[in-house]
């Protein structure tokens, strides 16, 4: 390849990326504010100079062939070194991240701080959802909790482990008395529970508690972690949800963490990244950071 070099155009090598990170030619073209007929020319001319077929077709539109993906390592380091030839050349590197709200609080922040001038996007999705939206490329990293893995080009790497735990506002703690709480206690309690929309109706969602949900007396409900601790924070409920969610709230006095006798509840923690779509420098990065917040905030 490195014959090529010479006559490559940044314009068309920036071209091909962006489509192979969109997933698609119309992607490419709104993303580079270009006409999709702009980026397929970019695409056949780059194809002629390397001598090999980058897209394929298929009946979900276009794909990056096999030649595509191997050359894409290659791609990605002559638009680093041209850009670099080129500071008057301006490109908007992009990543997006799909976790549960509380994870995105969390992480979305330090990613943004770490990766200087990658323009970061959160979206909130539940763990149901990242399987289903990964395979359409919606995201470029995703915060798995639990046992799922992402197939295919996903990179999964394990960044340790959510701890979850029961927390509730001080003075409520103080009425509970020094832990560990007997279970049977808490019934009398009501809690903060998770809900989720289904075809218009509020259905319960399972948060991992120990205390099944027909044991519990029911309080208020929210659709978000966040928003659930803020309630058990100012109505005097329990919440039972993961400790780094939690931390904010802790670390300020507002919630405290109640120990109950035979509770503990841990969950793996995933890092998944598209190989195709991050570099595995990046890739590297992400995952020691990750692994690094949750060391700090204990899980």
């Amino acid at each position: 390849m490195s014959d090529a070099l010479a006559d490559l155009r940044f314009g068309d090598v920036l071209t091909f990326l962006t489509v192979h990170r969109c997933g698609a030619i119309t992607g490419a073209a709104r993303a580079l504010k270009v006409t999709p007929s702009q980026v397929s020319k970019a695409v056949h001319r780059l194809e002629r100079q390397l001598g090999a077929t980058l897209l394929s077709r298929s009946t979900r539109g276009v794909i990056v062939s096999d030649a595509g993906r191997r050359l894409i390592p290659q791609l990605e380091e002559v638009a680093a070194r041209l850009q670099q030839m080129r500071p008057d050349a301006v490109t908007r590197e992009e990543l997006a991240l799909a976790a549960p709200s509380y994870l995105n609080a969390v992480f979305l922040p330090r990613i943004a701080a770490e990766l200087a001038g990658v323009v970061v996007r959160g979206l909130e999705l539940p763990p149901a959802l990242v399987r289903a939206y990964a395979i359409e490329n919606f995201f470029d990293v995703a915060l798995v909790v639990g046992p799922e893995k992402l197939p295919g080009a996903w990179v999964n790497t394990g960044v340790g482990q959510v701890r979850k735990a029961l927390f509730c506002a001080p003075e409520l703690a103080r009425k509970l008395g020094a832990g560990p709480v007997d279970p049977k206690r808490l019934a009398e309690v009501p809690f903060v529970t998770p809900i989720y929309n289904f075809n218009g109706q509020f259905v319960p969602a399972d948060d991992g508690c120990p205390l099944d949900h027909v044991k519990r007396r029911v309080g208020h409900q929210s659709q978000t972690l966040v928003v659930g601790l803020d309630l058990a924070r100012s109505t005097g409920q329990l919440i039972f949800g993961p400790a780094i969610a939690a931390h904010a709230h802790v670390a300020r006095g507002e919630l405290v963490e109640v120990r109950v006798r035979g509770w503990d509840v841990r969950e793996p923690l995933t890092l998944a990244v598209n190989g195709e779509r991050v570099r595995a420098r990046t890739q590297k990065l992400l995952a020691a950071l990750v692994a690094r917040t949750v060391d700090e905030l204990g899980g």
